[in-house]
C-alpha cells in the first residue's frame, strides 16, 4: 500500500561496491531528513507483479549514504528475483525510472553520547547501516566534534564480497578512532594487524574469542549487530560468552533479499 507521505525519486545512478552487490543513487527530495542507520520503504513504480503474487515490487532498505549527502544511496545484494531485476535495468539519471520512497523509519541510529566505544558487527549486506554511520562520523569529525572510538568486524565469506573496501580504508585514514576487521570464512593465511590505514583481515567468523582478541575493554563497549537472523542470533551467543550486558547491544534485523 503507497504511503500518502511517500516521495516520488529518479533512479540517478548504480554502481558496483562488491562482488555481486550495486548500490543506487536516487534524488533526494526536499524535506527528506534521516539519522544515519535508519532505513526507508522502496516501491518501484510501473513494477508488474508476478502473477504468483512472490513479489509486490517493495522492499525496506537501509540507507547507505550519510545525512549530509545530496542524493540517497541504498545498496542490495543482486540476486534473480522480479524487485532486483527491474531495478537493475531501469533508466538513469534526471529522466530516470521512478520510485517511491518512504519517510525514514527506525531507532538503529548512533548514540547521542560519544565517549563510550563502539563496536560494529556486520556481515554481508548487513554493512549498510554502518556505511552510513562511519562516513556521518567521518563528517562529524571535520566539523570538529567528538566521535567515539569503533571497531567494525565485518563478516564476509570471501574478500570480494566485502563492499566499500576502498572507501572503508579511507574512512580508517581520515578517523584515527576507527578500526576495520574483515572476518573472512573462506581464505588462506590472516593478516591480523593492519596499521592505521589499512584495515586488518581474520580468517573464519567472529567469534567470542575474536571479539576478546580485537576489541579492547570489550565489556564496556556498545555493541551494534546487522544482519540475518541465524547471524544476529550467533552475534547474541557470542556477546553472552563475553559477558556484554543486553542492554549495550543494538540490534537491526534484515531479512537478507
Amino acid at each position: 500500500m503507497t504511503d500518502p507521505d511517500s516521495f516520488p525519486v529518479r533512479v540517478l545512478a548504480r554502481a558496483t561496491v562488491a562482488t555481486d552487490t550495486v548500490a543506487f543513487f536516487l534524488e533526494r527530495p526536499a524535506g527528506f531528513e534521516f539519522e544515519a542507520g535508519q532505513f526507508v520503504s522502496v516501491q518501484l513504480a510501473g513494477f508488474d507483479v508476478p502473477e504468483d503474487g512472490s513479489d509486490d515490487g517493495e522492499r525496506m532498505l537501509s540507507i547507505a549514504s550519510a545525512p549530509h549527502d545530496a542524493q540517497l544511496m541504498i545498496a542490495m545484494r543482486m540476486r534473480d528475483t522480479p524487485f532486483k531485476r527491474h531495478l537493475s535495468a531501469c533508466t538513469l539519471g534526471a529522466d530516470g525510472a521512478s520510485v517511491l520512497l518512504s519517510p525514514a523509519m527506525g531507532d538503529f541510529v548512533l548514540p547521542a553520547d560519544p565517549s563510550r566505544p563502539l563496536v560494529m558487527l556486520a556481515g554481508g549486506i548487513g554493512i549498510t547501516p554502518f556505511f552510513s554511520m562511519l562516513r556521518h562520523l567521518q563528517h562529524e569529525a571535520a566539523c570538529g566534534k567528538a566521535t567515539p572510538p569503533v571497531t567494525l568486524l565485518y563478516g564476509n565469506r570471501t574478500p570480494d564480497l566485502a563492499a566499500w573496501g576502498d572507501e572503508l580504508a579511507r574512512l580508517c585514514a581520515d578517523l584515527p578512532s576507527l578500526r576495520v576487521v574483515h572476518v573472512i570464512a573462506e581464505q588462506g593465511e590472516a593478516a591480523p594487524h593492519g596499521d592505521a590505514i589499512t584495515p586488518a583481515t581474520r580468517s573464519g567468523l567472529i567469534t567470542a574469542e575474536l571479539i576478546q582478541q580485537e576489541v579492547p575493554d570489550w565489556q564496556a563497549c556498545s555493541y551494534y549487530i546487522v544482519g540475518p537472523t541465524a547471524m544476529v542470533a550467533a552475534m547474541q551467543d557470542c556477546l553472552d560468552a563475553c559477558g556484554v550486558p543486553p542492554e549495550q547491544v543494538a540490534i537491526e534485523f534484515f531479512a537478507g533479499y
